[in-house]
């Protein structure tokens, strides 16, 4: 079906962690037989949201985000500092869903099921490594040669140079350096938690080749909620002579102590804020940022990040050689890592730095941007998958990637410009194989001589286009049609005046569907369900519409007097505004009665018909329209008949690559992924609706069976068993407080592990 699009975007979010299991820990023969390795698990899916890692810019409302980086000190404080950034929990981290092959383990220490995998088996077997690693002679922190060499300081001369306050950069000249110089840094005594410029799916990649070039087992976590995730990473970091990789977006609660812990930002973090409260938080000895420096104009955090870091006080001639003496293991293992585990990396870099991606590049159009991914794939993580059907030995054709994974990520020019290829039949990476084909054909397949390969200056060359493009310039001059402006090209959505409704076929869409109807009208009432949810709304829909619309909830529950005020604010508003409503309001505003609304939306968890009609006479609308399931599609039409399905629904809520409604699922994926206190607030509030019933009308199981569904398809936060296959959860289970399963005597709930208490 066309309904597997976001499926495989929302995978990529929702793809969780996976770590290596220790051998001396005891199987959970209940899961193992689901469970598989990561290492070898290639996603089927594109990875829809990335996009996902992206919290959006702050809103009109004010939220709990940090506001934009700016410089405050070249030291961080960590004793003294608050830190206000989220916990964002990325690239569907959190999901439970158990993979095959994966050993489960019961790690008494910390009290949870802990998913572990052991070291997978080496890509090359390095032998006498640390004769040539310099980390194995000097302290854990330094990582260079010899002291007996002369090529290094004095060790009492090195500890007092390492600041565990100060945060500090490497920047290296060649784009190739990067990831070498990270491995140098890695020390087999050490204890290192890298954070990588990618999602999940990647981490694959990026452990292979960490493990294969300084020997030392990799972890990195999946498919778990936050606690366990946390209790794993302890686990696998209790011992020297390891190292835990964790996407850049994700934060960890992990304390690391003792001169041999490492953090380690493997390219520019996302913002600065993160980056501080990742430091902060670990209170590591050493903290170090390697980074390209060709680079340094592309991310906007670079420039406060270059305020707050120093020069790495060992990056000198011994460091240079140390890393010199690493790079034919390097170049060794990246060689023999399979291609199509580098195309893991390939849609997860296209889509980290496209328009809802962290590390978004604005100056880029979208031909430019797969450019730029050619150019990471080949020239730096070396991928050589020869064309099988050319008589050109020499030929390289690049991944393949779905017509959703186009649609989603606005790439349709860098298709047009034959930069980026599509793949239409079969299946594999990032493939959905019943979705419908877009209107759109490469004009030259983007295929690259391997002997022009090394010889591309990143963002200039377009060898890859044969005959096609011969220089970035030309490429620009060529894409007419910017990502932001692919969305013209699609159908318009009609504005319907009347009594309407849309009928979803995934609770997801609710969200984002209210929020791209609102962005139509200058003044909109939403009529939710719930009193206690509607200050969670309001910051959910302020940061899902961005500075579009300001939205407007009232201050206090069950009052008329706060209902009053805030439709005020809402009629005198200058720019468009969102009010939002519980449906179960009884007497509306006054206000609302003698000003025009453009439109009204009713949404709620039952069928909010009765008291629509009830308000038709307090209310001055040109359009109304209620959200509702096909559950609740025969039963409105049993009870009326003059509301008719939008004439634009089916085209909106559609799932295919042409949905005017893309961007804004996004968006709202995007902001689940970071709002885990409102999303929380807003699960609670579920509760609370749900657990009014008597424990005999309604059991607890039932209650939170009930309420775990509505935050798995709604709010994204769940297993997978409770969620939906196309929006896959992006994070785990949220706990309740124990105030609320003592009020609704939920303890069976509890027991039978439906919910936890948090």
């Amino acid at each position: 079906m066309a309904a597997s699009t976001l499926s495989e975007a929302a995978r990529a979010a929702a793809e969780s962690l996976t770590l290596e299991s220790a051998p001396d820990l005891e199987q959970n023969d209940s899961e193992s037989n689901n469970l598989k390795d990561s290492a070898s698990d290639l996603p089927s899916f594109p990875p829809l949201n990335l996009i996902l890692m992206n919290p959006p810019p702050d809103p009109i409302v004010l939220a709990t985000e940090p506001e934009p980086a700016h410089v405050e000190e070249d030291r961080i404080e960590m004793d003294l500092l608050e830190e206000s950034a989220p916990e964002d929990q990325i690239v569907g981290i959190e999901d439970e869903e158990p993979l095959a092959g994966i050993e489960l383990v019961e790690d008494l220490t910390v009290g949870v099921d802990v998913a572990l995998l052991g070291p997978v088996e080496r890509v090359k077997e390095t032998s006498n490594i640390w004769d040539t690693h310099a980390s194995d002679e000097l302290p854990a922190e330094i990582g260079q040669a010899n002291p007996s060499s002369g090529e290094s300081a004095l060790i009492m001369e090195t500890e007092v140079l390492i600041d565990p306050k100060q945060p500090y950069r490497i920047l290296v000249e060649n784009e190739l350096d990067v990831l070498l110089s990270a491995c140098t840094l890695i020390g087999k005594n050490q204890r290192v938690i890298c954070y990588m410029p990618c999602g999940t799916p990647p981490l694959s990649f990026y452990k292979q080749l960490i493990e294969g070039v300084t020997g030392i087992p990799v972890y990195f976590a999946e498919r778990m909620n936050a606690a366990k995730r946390d209790a794993a990473y302890k686990h696998s970091l209790q011992n020297n002579g390891s190292v835990v990789l964790m996407p850049s977006t994700l934060s960890s609660e992990v304390i690391l102590e003792g001169d041999n812990s490492w953090v380690i930002h493997i390219g520019w973090p996302p913002s600065r804020e993160k980056y501080l409260s990742q430091v902060r938080g670990h209170q590591a000895k050493n903290n170090v940022i390697v980074a390209y420096s060709g680079d340094l104009e592309w991310y906007p955090s670079h420039a406060p990040l270059m305020d707050l870091t120093q020069d790495w006080p060992k990056y000198g001639a011994s460091f240079i050689a140390s890393v010199n003496a690493l790079r034919h293991s390097f170049d060794s293992t990246l060689a023999d890592i399979p291609d199509e585990v580098k195309e893991k990396v390939y849609a997860d870099w296209i889509q980290s730095h496209g328009v809802y991606g962290p590390r978004y590049v604005k100056s880029w159009d979208s031909t430019m941007l797969v450019l730029q991914a050619n150019h990471y794939l080949l020239y730096v993580l070396k991928y050589r998958c020869k064309d099988s059907d050319s008589d050109n030995t020499e030929r390289i054709l690049l991944p393949e990637v779905s017509p959703g994974f186009v649609a989603q990520n606005l790439l349709e020019s860098a298709v047009h410009t034959g930069a980026l290829l599509v793949k239409y039949h079969d299946s594999g990476l990032n493939h959905i194989s019943s979705l419908a084909r877009p209107e759109i054909k490469p004009a030259t397949p983007a295929i690259m001589d391997s002997t022009e390969v090394n010889t591309s200056p990143a963002g200039t060359s377009t060898s890859g286009l044969p005959g096609q493009l011969s220089s970035g310039d030309r490429v620009r001059k060529q894409n007419t049609a910017s990502r932001a402006e692919t969305r013209s090209e699609k159908i318009d959505f009609k504005l319907t005046p009347g009594h309407t409704y849309f009928t979803i076929d995934e609770e997801f869409d609710a969200i984002p569907l209210m929020c791209y109807i609102s962005e139509k009208y200058d003044k909109t009432v939403c009529f939710l369900e719930g009193q206690g949810s509607l200050r969670h709304y309001q910051k959910l829909f302020s940061k899902i519409t961005q500075t579009t619309s300001v939205v407007i909830a009232p201050e206090a529950t069950n009052s008329d007097q706060a209902n009053n005020e805030a439709a005020l604010r809402f009629v005198n508003s200058s720019i468009p505004a969102i009010l939002l409503l519980t449906y179960s309001t009884t007497n509306l505003p006054t206000l609302l009665r003698e000003n025009r609304v453009g439109c009204c939306i009713y949404w709620g968890f039952h069928l909010p018909l009765k008291q629509a009609k009830k308000h038709r006479d307090q209310l001055v609308c040109s359009s109304t329209t209620m959200i509702i399931s096909k559950a609740q599609q025969s039963e409105l039409k049993r009870q009326s008949g003059d509301i008719i399905e939008h004439p634009g629904a089916r085209a909106l809520v559609d799932l295919g690559p042409k949905s005017l409604l893309w961007p804004m699922r996004n968006n709202t994926v995007s902001v689940l992924m970071t709002e885990e206190t409102t999303a929380k607030g807003l699960y609670v509030n579920r509760i609370y609706g749900l657990g009014t019933v008597s424990r005999a009308e309604r059991s607890a199981e039932e209650v939170i069976r009930m309420a775990n569904r509505y935050s798995a398809k709604v709010l994204l936060r769940g297993v997978l068993e409770d969620g939906s296959e196309n929006f896959p959860p992006v994070a785990g289970r949220l706990p309740i407080p124990r105030t609320v399963v003592e009020r609704f005597s939920l303890q069976p709930a509890v027991s039978v592990g439906l919910v936890s208490i948090g």
